[in-house]
């Protein structure tokens, strides 16, 4: 036998070997803390997400003041027959309001204001899950390109030396044929999967480096390890501490004071003045007033049936929520358990099975215990079972972050 197909156990063995992507010298690495610390620099969605929630507690703010007070200066002059009459006026006045009102107002406020802050929070809970999910599914493209060139490597030696055996009359046209086909297709999921990995890198720079220039963002550790453990107990224990569980519960507080304010207002708020009058002839005083508009035509009834409608919207809001919160804590534990399960379980002997099959059928192959086809067998099987051990890994910890964003809570490390 030529002593080219011989070599082959040797370039497994080569390809077997961590490798570097092609056409990464651009691409800047970072890990997941650095990337999650970019994000929280740069992001555009989460500086939106801030101002959103500023603009909803200023205004919230700004409903609480206290009414201003007013200043009126007045003189009139007058004259009948030669005869001059002046007088002067300065009024203080200042409108006041019922004291439960005002303590209805502050609630109100109050609970806008930390209804904003827990949706913010809620917001950036998501924002960071898609940083962390970017980052993972980047790796996994990555490492799914380097699998994809180390089976395409396998395969085009594999056709090369087909092309060698058929001149020799050692193999048919067919398995030549057969070859040939499966090259073209190995490098046509290289230039895909590439493509892929390019996209991914596209994604987490835009999440963490918009603006700035930079194309590519790759990881630069991988993933390793198992999750932390999260039983589903242990999910729906944490389902008051949901941003948007508490979001919903204050703006049903905020709506219920509100509409202690609305009840209030069949009595008009009073304005009560001050003042010192001057006029000509030495008369001059203090004098004193009090405003009370009449509830003849107005008494809010319109204000008060829709501020009942906003509270009893918001308390079905509120329950509609903690349904959907239940619910998205079950799936998320559920879909979490499956897949930490079978990381556990099959991804690492799936991946080292995958690498002592090809490296003995290649072995094989070159003690002439193996046919063409075969070998190329192998080389696909060794692509689909490392796919399936990276795809495992990668959906276990975004599976893992994303029941960590159901529950409220941040990791306690990031790989």
């Amino acid at each position: 036998m030529n002593i080219r197909y011989r070599t082959l156990p040797a370039l497994c063995a080569l390809l077997l070997l961590p490798q570097a992507a092609v056409g990464q010298e651009a691409v800047r690495r970072v890990s997941l803390a650095r990337a999650l610390e970019a994000f929280a620099e740069n992001s555009l969605a989460l500086r939106i997400a801030r101002s959103e929630a500023a603009e909803v507690a200023g205004i919230a703010r700004q409903s609480r003041v206290w009414f201003n007070p007013s200043l009126s200066v007045r003189r009139d002059d007058l004259d009948r027959n030669g005869d001059e009459y002046w007088e002067e006026n300065l009024l203080l006045s200042q409108p006041l309001e019922w004291p439960g009102r005002t303590a209805a107002r502050h609630r109100a406020a109050t609970h806008t204001i930390e209804a904003s802050a827990a949706r913010f929070r809620g917001d950036s809970m998501r924002l960071a899950f898609d940083v962390r999910e970017a980052w993972a599914l980047a790796w996994f493209a990555e490492a799914a390109e380097r699998t994809a060139r180390q089976a395409a490597a396998v395969i085009r030696e594999v056709a090369e030396d087909a092309e060698i055996r058929l001149e020799e009359g050692d193999i048919s046209a067919y398995e030549t044929r057969r070859l040939r086909l499966a090259r073209v297709r190995a490098e046509q999921d290289v230039a895909e999967a590439e493509l892929r990995a390019r996209d991914a890198r596209r994604r987490l720079a835009a999440l963490t480096f918009p603006g700035t220039g930079i194309e590519e963002v790759g990881p630069s550790t991988g993933l390793e390890g198992l999750p932390p453990l999260v039983t589903r107990d242990d999910a729906l224990g944490a389902l008051l501490e949901r941003p948007d569980l508490e979001a919903a519960g204050r703006d049903l507080d905020a709506a219920q004071a509100e509409l202690a304010v609305a009840r209030s207002r069949w009595m008009p708020d009073p304005t009560v003045s001050l003042g010192y009058r001057r006029q000509e002839g030495g008369f001059e005083g203090l004098s004193l007033g009090l405003d009370l508009p009449l509830p003849l035509f107005d008494r809010g009834a319109g204000t008060r049936q829709a501020s009942d409608a906003r509270s009893a919207a918001a308390a079905h809001r509120l329950d509609l929520r903690r349904r959907l919160a239940e619910n998205d804590l079950l799936t998320t534990s559920d879909r979490y358990a499956s897949s930490r399960a079978r990381l556990e379980t099959a991804a690492d002997g799936l991946s080292a099975d995958a690498e002592a099959l090809l490296a003995s059928a290649m072995a094989a192959y070159g003690e002439d215990e193996m046919s063409l086809l075969e070998l190329l067998d192998a080389a696909n099987a060794f692509r689909g079972a490392r796919l399936s051990a990276l795809s495992m890994r990668s959906a276990a910890w975004i599976d893992y972050w994303d029941l960590l964003r159901a529950m409220g809570r941040a990791p306690e490390r990031e790989p």
